[in-house]
């Protein structure tokens, strides 16, 4: 193996090689001290920091940069272009987009899909499953829960935890109006995550807790703008399901 010295990202000197592609073909320009799961196919424009590590099927599209420590799980796959920083971790089978940019020690959660040019900002937390839309951007440290979809134009919040599981509540302003996610729950209404409440905490604090936390983000000015946007039609609530504890 041929080693030469490389400056990788601009900053960081650290030994190299290339890798070599099943077909024989040279490949991505990847740090000695990288992981790369046997049988993957790596353009030569791809560019794998020091210590990095991909598991086995996973797909690296052209032009794409795997920072420092970064860990890309089995089956995940990396848009062209795409930007993952320093010690950030993408779980198995996630989907990060085109130009997308997933900052320093963010965690994507296994499944998790992120858009064309979408921005994840340091130390952000994207749960499994969970959807961020073309050009979304995720602030520092924000805290999405599993199986939440974020549009690009939509307005959203995360608080927690919360409850008796200590769960993340992730709220989104949606043309069809606002929806939920907590826990093992997904996409439900405000009348159903009362329902829930209700069922669930009864009078206890935790019920205090998510009373307050629901009129806050319905009483939100930038909800309220949102909602208020012609293609935002007024929260039509579903039809109430059965509630269950979560």
């Amino acid at each position: 193996m041929k080693t030469f010295k490389h400056k990788f990202f601009g900053w960081h000197d650290a030994d190299a090689t290339r890798y070599v592609n099943a077909d024989g073909s040279e490949g991505a320009i990847m740090a000695v001290s990288a992981t790369v799961a046997p049988g993957l196919t790596l353009s030569a424009s791809v560019i794998i920091g020091p210590h990095a590590s991909i598991g086995g099927g996973a797909s690296i599209g052209d032009g794409a940069s795997i920072g420092p420590r970064a860990s890309i799980g089995g089956g995940a796959s990396i848009g062209p272009r795409a930007s993952i920083g320093g010690g950030a971790s993408i779980g198995g089978g996630a989907s990060i987009g085109p130009r997308a940019s997933i900052g320093g020690g963010a965690s994507i959660g296994d499944g998790a899909s992120i858009g064309d040019g979408a921005s994840i900002s340091y130390g952000a937390s994207i749960g499994g499953g969970a959807s961020i839309g073309d050009g979304a951007s995720i602030g520092p440290r924000a805290s999405i829960g599993p199986h939440a979809s974020i549009g690009p134009d939509e307005w959203w919040i995360s608080i927690g935890p919360q409850g008796s599981r200590n769960a993340m509540l992730t709220a989104v302003q949606k043309p069809e109006g606002l929806r939920w996610w907590v826990g093992c729950k997904t996409n439900i209404t405000t009348e159903n995550l009362l329902a829930m409440v209700a069922v669930t905490h009864r009078d206890t604090g935790h019920a205090a807790d998510y009373l307050h936390v629901i009129a806050f983000v319905e009483a939100h000015p930038g909800r309220l703008r949102n909602a208020a946007k012609p293609d935002s039609p007024c929260n039509i609530p579903d039809e109430p399901t059965e509630p269950g504890g979560c």
